[in-house]
C-alpha cells in the first residue's frame, strides 16, 4: 500500500466518522410543529371566526401558527418569546418547562397535556440550534 492509498483511507474514514457521529439538526416541521399543533395552537392561532360565528383571538396576542407570529412574540414577552440560540432567555421554553402547578405554566391545566421531557428537550435543542423554521411559513 502506498502513501496515497493510506492517506485516502484516512480521509475517507475521518469523513465517515464525522457524518455518522454528528447529530442531526431538529426539523421544525417534523419535530416542533407537531408539538405546537397538539399543545399550543388551539389557543394561539391567528385570529379567526369559529364554527359558531365567534371571533377567536390568540391568547396573549401570541400567534403560533406562523413563523412570523412566533418571531414577533406575544403582548408580554414580545421579542423574548423566542430568542434564537438562547432557550433560557426564550419565554416559549421557560413557560413550557414550569411545573404544572405554576400559574404561568403552558399549556394551562385542562387545555392540553404538558410537554413531555422529550418534547422539552427537542424544543430546547431547536432553539439552541437557532430556531429555524426551514421552508415553513404557516398561515
Amino acid at each position: 500500500m502506498n502513501i496515497h492509498s493510506i492517506l485516502a483511507s484516512v480521509v475517507t474514514a475521518t469523513a465517515f466518522a464525522a457524518t455518522t457521529t454528528a447529530e442531526e439538526a431538529v426539523s421544525f416541521e417534523t419535530s416542533i410543529l407537531p408539538i405546537l399543533e397538539s399543545k399550543c395552537i388551539k389557543c394561539h392561532a391567528t385570529e379567526h371566526t369559529d364554527a359558531a360565528g365567534k371571533v377567536k383571538k390568540p391568547k396573549g396576542g401570541l400567534v403560533m401558527d406562523s413563523a412570523a407570529g412566533l418571531t414577533k412574540g406575544g403582548k408580554n414577552a414580545k421579542d423574548k418569546t423566542l430568542v434564537a440560540g438562547k432557550p433560557d432567555e426564550s419565554e416559549l421554553y421557560r413557560v413550557t418547562t414550569l411545573p404544572s402547578s405554576d400559574d404561568d405554566a403552558m399549556p394551562p391545566e385542562g387545555k392540553a397535556d404538558p410537554l413531555t421531557d422529550a418534547e422539552k428537550e427537542l424544543l430546547k435543542k431547536w432553539i439552541t440550534e437557532g430556531a429555524k423554521f426551514g421552508e415553513w411559513k404557516g398561515k
